[in-house]
C-alpha cells in the first residue's frame, strides 16, 4: 500500500504517546521504502548485529600483522573431527568429551619445534589480564559467563596448529554480505533506534572497542585475535531464507583459501547465515556464531565448526510443548482480548519461518502435544524471511487464524513480522492471546513496544531465554563493566550490551581450546566448560555440556503497556517466579501467575 508524506503525518499527529508514535513511524519508514530493501539475515539483525566497519579494499585488515602464511593444520591433526585435544583447558567438571577424543597434556605436533606446553593449571596464580585467580574466580572476574581463570601462560604454544594460526596470532575474518550497504542500513538505523536499540556506526565501534580489552585479559597463550574484513558474494536476504548457497560457498572457500583465515564472523561479530555455517564446515572453518535457533541435528553435523549462543530449536519446541501442555491447553483463553475467545477452549496456531530447519523444529513441537498432552497447534502460517514480504504475508496469516478461530497466536517469528501481525489483527478487530517463545529479541522492552499496543498490552506473555532488560543493560552488569573497563568511558551505552556477549563467546572459546589451538580442541575445551549464568545473570543459563549452543532455560513474562521499563519508559515484560528460570521437564504444571486480577 502506497502512504503519502502527508498520510504519513497526520498519523503520526494522531498517534497518542511515544509508543505507538515510535511504532508507526518504524512501520512507515519500512512500507516506504520496502522496494528498495533486502534484509540480510533478518534473524540475525534482530538478535543485535549492527553491520558496519568502514574500510577499503575486498579484506582490509584492523588489528595485528597479516602472517601470509598457508597454515595447514599441524602434523597429526584432523579436521573432519575431535580425534584429538592437545593441550586443551580441563575444567574438571565431569563433563563427557565428544566421541572419539583423547586427552594429553602435550604434543610434538609443532611448526616451531618441540613439545606444546601444557595449559596453565585453573584456579591458581595471576591471569594475563592481572587478576589474582583462585578457585571460582572467572577470567573476568565480575563476569557470570566467562570460563575459570588460569594462570598466565608460558612456554611454546606450538606455533601453526592450524590454518590461520602462527606463534603471535588468530586471523579471524569480518564477512560482509554483498547487499550489506546502501538503503538497508537506513533501515536498520531506524529499526533498532525506534527499539532503542544502537545505530549500525555505534555498534561497529562498540564492537572494536571490546575486541583490543578482550585480547588484553583472556589467556589466548601467547596470541592475540587478528581481524581483517572481506567483501563477500553473499547476498543476505536469500541467505536468511536458506537459499544462495552457492554464493556463500564461494564466501567461505575465499575465506579459507584466499584469505587463510582460521574462523569467521559476520558483519558486526554476530551470527552467520544457515547457508555459510554450512559452507564453513565443509571448508573447516572456525564459527562461533552461527545459524541462530537452527536444531542441533545440524550443528551435529557441522561438528567440530559451528556454534551458536542462541538456543538451538529442538531444545526450544520441546520447551514450548511442555509450556502449552503443562500450563496452557485444554483451559479457556482467559488473556485474549475478544469475549468469545475468552470463553471457548484454547486452539492455537503458530507463525514460523518457512526454512528447513525452523519447519523440522515446529514439527517437534506439534509430536510432543499430540502424544504428551493430546492436543495440538494448527493451523501454521509459514512464511519467507523476506521482510519485503513481511506486512502481507502477516495480513493472509491473520486472516487465516481468524477463520480458524485461533486464540493463542505461537509467535516463532521476528519481531518485525510481530510488528506487522499485530497491527493486521487490529484492523480485522481480532483479539487474540499473543504466545512469545522467546526468541530473536521479542522478549525485549523495545521491541514489545513497537507492536500494536491494543493487541498486546494483556495479552501478550510467554517465554524469554535472557534476562530483563535492566540486567542486560544496567550501568553496573558485567557488559557495563567491560566496556568501560575497555573505553575508560564513565558511561555505557546500553547498544553495546549484546555486543559484548557476541564477543564473550568468541574469547571463552579460544581459551577453552588451550595453547595447541585447532577446531578440535575448541569442541572439547566448550564441551568441557562449566555452566554459567542462571537466574540472576543477563543473558540466561550457558551450557555445552551436551549441545553446541550456549543458552539452556527460560524465564516466563508477560507484557504491561503501564509498566515502566527500567529506562523510564511505558511499556515493560514483567517476569513471574521471581524471575526463576526452567530446563525442560521442570515448567510447573499451573494456570501462569500473569495479569494478576485479569
Amino acid at each position: 500500500m502506497s502512504v503519502s508524506r502527508e498520510q504519513e503525518v497526520a498519523a503520526l499527529a494522531e498517534a497518542k504517546g511515544t509508543v505507538p508514535r515510535a511504532a508507526t513511524r518504524a512501520t512507515y519508514h519500512l512500507r516506504r521504502y520496502m522496494p528498495l530493501y533486502v534484509f540480510g539475515t533478518v534473524w540475525a539483525l534482530m538478535i543485535g548485529v549492527f553491520p558496519t566497519i568502514n574500510h577499503d579494499g575486498n579484506s582490509t585488515q584492523l588489528a595485528g600483522d597479516a602472517t601470509g602464511q598457508s597454515g595447514n593444520v599441524a602434523p597429526g591433526q584432523s579436521e573432519s573431527g575431535p580425534t584429538a585435544a592437545d593441550g586443551s583447558v580441563n575444567f574438571d567438571t565431569g563433563a563427557t568429551l565428544p566421541s572419539g577424543a583423547s586427552r594429553s597434556t602435550g604434543s610434538s605436533n609443532s611448526r616451531v619445534g618441540g613439545a606444546i606446553s601444557p595449559p596453565p593449571a585453573v584456579g591458581s596464580g595471576v591471569t594475563v589480564g592481572g587478576v589474582a585467580c583462585k578457585p571460582g574466580v572467572r577470567q573476568i572476574p565480575f563476569s557470570q559467563y566467562a570460563p575459570p581463570c588460569v594462570a598466565k601462560f608460558t612456554g611454546n604454544n606450538g606455533g601453526v596448529t592450524s590454518r590461520g594460526v602462527t606463534d603471535k596470532t588468530i586471523k579471524i575474518t569480518i564477512k560482509r554480505n554483498s547487499d550489506a550497504s546502501g538503503p538497508n542500513a537506513q533501515a536498520v538505523d531506524q529499526v533498532n533506534k525506534s527499539a532503542g536499540n544502537a545505530t549500525v556506526q555505534e555498534g561497529n565501534d562498540y564492537g572494536m572497542e571490546y575486541v583490543q580489552w578482550f585480547n588484553k585479559m583472556f589467556e589466548l597463550y601467547g596470541r592475540r585475535v587478528e581481524l581483517n574484513i572481506f567483501d563477500g558474494q553473499g547476498n543476505g536476504t536469500e541467505e536468511a531464507q536458506s537459499k544462495g548457497q552457492q554464493a556463500a560457498c564461494a564466501d567461505a572457500t575465499n575465506i579459507a583459501l584466499t584469505q587463510k583465515s582460521f574462523g569467521a564472523v559476520a558483519w558486526g561479530f554476530g551470527y552467520m547465515s544457515q547457508p555459510f555455517s554450512e559452507c564453513a564446515a565443509q571448508q573447516k572453518l572456525y564459527v562461533s556464531l552461527g545459524a541462530p535457533y537452527f536444531p542441533e541435528r545440524d550443528f551435529k553435523k557441522w561438528n567440530p565448526y559451528v556454534w551458536a549462543g542462541v538456543m538451538e530449536c529442538e531444545r526450544i519446541s520441546h520447551d514450548v510443548a511442555e509450556y502449552i501442555g503443562k500450563r496452557l491447553a485444554h483451559k479457556n483463553a482467559k488473556w485474549a482480548g475478544d469475549l468469545a475467545l475468552q470463553n471457548a477452549q484454547r486452539r492455537f496456531a503458530t507463525y514460523v519461518p518457512d526454512n528447513d530447519g525452523y519447519q523440522h523444529c515446529t514439527d517437534l513441537t506439534q509430536e510432543d502435544l499430540k502424544t504428551k498432552y493430546n492436543t495440538t497447534v494448527e493451523p501454521r502460517y509459514s512464511y519467507a524471511l523476506d521482510v519485503s514480504q513481511f506486512p502481507s504475508e502477516a495480513a493472509r496469516g491473520i486472516v487465516q487464524f481468524q477463520a480458524a478461530k485461533v486464540s493463542t497466536v505461537v509467535m516463532a517469528c521476528d519481531p518485525l513480522s510481530s510488528v506487522f501481525l499485530t497491527q493486521a489483527a487490529n484492523k480485522q478487530r481480532y483479539r487474540p492471546e499473543w504466545l512469545s517463545i522467546g526468541v530473536a529479541a521479542q522478549d525485549t522492552n523495545g521491541f514489545a513496544r513497537l507492536w500494536d499496543q491494543e493487541e498486546v498490552d494483556g495479552h501478550l506473555f510467554g517465554m524469554s531465554q535472557i534476562g530483563t532488560d535492566s540486567k542486560v543493560y544496567s550501568q553496573t552488569g558485567e557488559a557495563a563493566l567491560a566496556y568501560k573497563a575497555a573505553t575508560g568511558k564513565s558511561t555505557f551505552p546500553t547498544g553495546a550490551a549484546l555486543t559484548y556477549y557476541f564477543l564473550l563467546q568468541l574469547f571463552n572459546q579460544l581459551q577453552a581450546a588451550g595453547p595447541n589451538l585447532t577446531p578440535q580442541n575448541i569442541a572439547i575445551g566448550t564441551h568441557n566448560l562449566p555452566a554459567g549464568g542462571g537466574d540472576t545473570a543477563a543473558v540466561g543459563t550457558w551450557s555445552f555440556k551436551d549441545d553446541h549452543t550456549a543458552i539452556d532455560d527460560s524465564r516466563e513474562i508477560y507484557y504491561e503497556g503501564n509498566a515502566t521499563g527500567f529506562d523510564g519508559k511505558k511499556g515493560a515484560y514483567l517476569e513471574t517466579y521471581g524471575g526463576r528460570r526452567f530446563s525442560a521437564g521442570n515448567w510447573p504444571a499451573e494456570d501462569p501467575p500473569i495479569y494478576p486480577g485479569k
